[in-house]
């Protein structure tokens, strides 16, 4: 397995389970919010990804995921990943670029069954007998964009309605906690099968550590690493050392 993937197999005890719920927290000044990609582009090696994107222009995505070494736009290309894009719907910022989704109403009422025709008639057919990965980048940024309480309900109906489509597939669920509450924050943590929380100080020195708090793996125990990211241009330079422990592990 390729470096920057030691750290993902570690959390994940070689492979994310099937039909599992992955949340990410962290704070506005962690760099943890890398870890979705860096999840995502491991998982597309064996799997079809799905992106919907409630936060920024296409664009910034892109640049958001090379952090990590995803190329989007190539994955898009060999038709491995599509991507839903809200925020380019709601805002009208669209790009015509294979595989990429918009739908033409953003309400609470009606932006599932929306969705819900995507995967039926592009998603599931495109990514045949492999597993599903889908990332909502963020669940802050849906939060933003139709409140708490509207989220929360358009997220359980999504769970039920894939738990039937496709119940191997996997959810990864970035949250920034700065920009939403702990009562938000509680329930999501609450419904998903592994939880990963990122803190950071600000001292001289910015200090970051990731805690890898449950996890449905039999005998699992929390376990804490320190974070950081180097200068280098490569898909390992967002790194991991578990605390304790010797050599550092890429991401």
């Amino acid at each position: 397995m390729p470096q920057e993937f030691e750290i993902v197999k570690e959390l994940f005890k070689g492979q994310v389970l099937d039909g599992s719920i992955i949340t990410i927290i962290y704070d506005a000044y962690s760099s943890a919010w890398m870890l979705s990609f860096a999840i995502l582009k491991k998982e597309l090696e064996n799997g079809f990804g799905v992106i919907s994107n409630y936060n920024v222009p296409l664009q910034e995505l892109c640049r958001a995921a090379r952090q990590v070494d995803l190329d989007i736009e190539g994955e898009l290309k060999r038709d491995n990943l599509v991507i839903i894009d809200i925020f380019g719907s709601k805002y009208d910022v669209k790009y015509k670029r294979k595989n990429i989704f918009y739908i033409d109403s953003v309400s609470p009422d009606l932006i599932n069954p929306k969705i819900d025709i995507i995967y039926e008639t592009y998603v599931l057919p495109m990514a045949g007998k492999e597993r599903i990965i889908r990332l909502v980048n963020t669940l802050d940024g849906t939060a933003l964009m139709f409140g708490e309480m509207e989220t929360l309900k358009l997220l359980n109906q999504t769970i039920a309605q894939r738990s039937k489509q496709m119940p191997d597939s996997v959810l990864i669920l970035p949250i920034n906690k700065d920009v939403v509450s702990k009562r938000f924050i509680g329930w999501i943590a609450g419904i998903s099968d592994y939880v990963i929380v990122a803190s950071t100080q600000l001292n001289e020195n910015l200090e970051e550590k990731v805690y890898l708090v449950k996890s449905p793996e039999e005998g699992f125990t929390s376990t804490v690493y320190h974070l950081w990211i180097t200068e280098e241009k490569s898909p390992g330079r967002l790194k991991a050392k578990k605390i304790g422990d010797g050599k550092p592990k890429r991401i």
